[in-house]
């Protein structure tokens, strides 16, 4: 019978290069056992919650706990404000596993509004993964990184049809919101989903991170 001895040494050796899987597949795990308690528990209607992804870093729990807090106080009709972190990058474990949870979260249509790196942004905005944000610039430029928001006007087609180019994201440059949880803003974009179940609330959150984040 073929018989493989594990010794010490081998042991080692298999850790040092094959660590990340073993912390990649903790991760799914809690993120599917996560998601499937999500699932399972009684839903606030989508007009009374809102979900908020910020892409890219990790967070710290109370500090991102009191901005919902503050959101929640400052919109009453709302029962349920969730800020959650999906980090990318780092290490190719954690980075697979940021990856993975994004697409399931992007695929499933989970999501209101969205803080990418621009690069990333950019992917998914010319898929067609946000709103055009024309309006809303308009009417709130004095809350808007001007010098900044060229880079993020796009123009999305749909087939050989033409379109004219809007701006999808808000730079967060100059946005301090964040500053104290962890994540930085800076060369960060931020998105309302085309597929957000509560766009009314989604603007005027956005509005209210812009408006506190410049204090």
């Amino acid at each position: 019978m073929y018989h493989v001895e594990i010794n010490q040494e081998r042991f080692r050796n298999h850790i040092q290069y094959d660590w990340w899987k073993y912390i990649a597949g903790i991760l799914a795990t809690v993120f599917l056992w996560s998601l499937m308690t999500a699932i399972t528990r009684p839903r606030t209607p989508d007009d009374k919650k809102l979900d908020i992804f910020l892409v890219g870093d990790y967070v710290l729990d109370e500090p991102i706990e009191t901005i919902s807090n503050n959101i929640l106080q400052d919109f009453p009709n709302l029962l349920e404000v969730n800020i959650d972190s999906i980090p990318i990058g780092g290490d190719s474990g954690m980075d697979y596993a940021g990856r993975q949870k994004l697409m399931v979260m992007m695929g499933s249509q989970t999501g209101d509004i969205y803080v990418f790196d621009k690069v990333e942004f950019e992917k998914f905005a010319i898929q067609g993964a946000f709103l055009p944000l024309d309006d809303f610039i308009e009417q709130n430029k004095d809350l808007i990184d001007l010098d900044n928001l060229e880079k993020h006007k796009r123009e999305i087609r749909e087939g050989e049809e033409e379109s004219e180019a809007h701006y999808y994201g808000v730079p967060m440059d100059a946005v301090k919101i964040f500053d104290n949880t962890g994540y930085n803003s800076a060369d960060k974009v931020l998105g309302i989903t085309a597929f957000s179940r509560n766009q009314s609330s989604a603007f005027d959150v956005l509005k209210w991170i812009l408006n506190n984040g410049s204090n």
